[in-house]
């Protein structure tokens, strides 16, 4: 049987209830994938929790729902991973973004570094915000979850550090240990991976990331690309402590 069409419903709570969609999920059910009175589909609030409902009217303005069970065991991670990864031109971003929510990244953290090579005006990186909500999203409605992952503001380094981050902090960087030098942890816990622009991090970038207890690590023997080295870390903390070694 195929998975149900998923919508982003923030107001779903409980069975029984009648809701409305309207705007671009409306359009989505609607326009795209054209379901009629009866149809079966699937709701998330966008904070954890899912829902089976069914289509019981529908016309141009508004399509009323009745929610149905409650999913038991939504597809979300147990590892409150972060991943912080500098900016990049083009849709490099975007990507990370994609992959990283259907992976189970907890948290998106942008950052602004010496080397970075974009940089962000107010008014742009209001619009990249908007477009990257928009990436996690239907990120979530392919991969099934029901948690939308937290998408933070672009931040400079301080201001990154400055931050209520995991006890667990890695950052990788060609120079640093092989991650199979990292002990495992009795009880793995949150854990914020920190991934460099292209043209890698500046010494003293470094310097500080380590002043904040961040343990430096590379991947393996290869030089990657900082979007691969961003899907490698969220498989590798998810085999090590997620839902993929379950």
């Amino acid at each position: 049987m195929a998975p149900l069409a998923r919508f982003h419903c923030p107001e779903v709570s409980a069975p029984g209830e009648k809701l409305v969609l309207e705007g671009e999920e409306l359009h989505h059910l609607r326009n795209v994938l054209r379901l009629r009175r009866g149809d079966h589909l699937a709701l998330f609030d966008g904070r954890g929790r899912g829902f089976q409902a069914s289509l019981l009217s529908i016309d141009a303005k508004q399509a009323v729902l009745l929610v149905g069970a409650e999913e038991s065991t939504p597809p979300e991670s147990a590892l409150e991973l972060h991943l912080a990864m500098a900016l990049a031109k083009g849709d490099k971003l975007d990507l990370v973004i994609q992959k990283g929510t259907e992976l189970g990244v907890f948290a998106f953290h942008p950052l602004v570094s010496a080397r970075a090579d974009l940089k962000l005006d107010p008014a742009r990186a209001e619009t990249r915000a908007a477009r990257w909500q928009r990436v996690a999203l239907e990120a979530c409605k392919q991969s099934g979850r029901a948690r939308i992952p937290e998408i933070l503001p672009p931040a400079d380094l301080d201001r990154f550090l400055e931050t209520d981050l995991p006890e667990e902090r890695i950052v990788l960087d060609p120079s640093g240990d092989l991650l199979s030098s990292l002990p495992p942890r009795p009880e793995p816990g949150p854990v914020v991976v920190a991934i460099g622009p292209e043209g890698g991090w500046e010494p003293d970038e470094l310097i500080r990331l380590c002043a904040h207890q961040f343990a430096v690590l590379r991947l393996g023997p290869r030089i990657l690309r900082a979007e691969t080295a961003a899907f490698v870390a969220a498989c590798v903390w998810q085999l090590r402590n997620g839902d993929l070694a379950r």
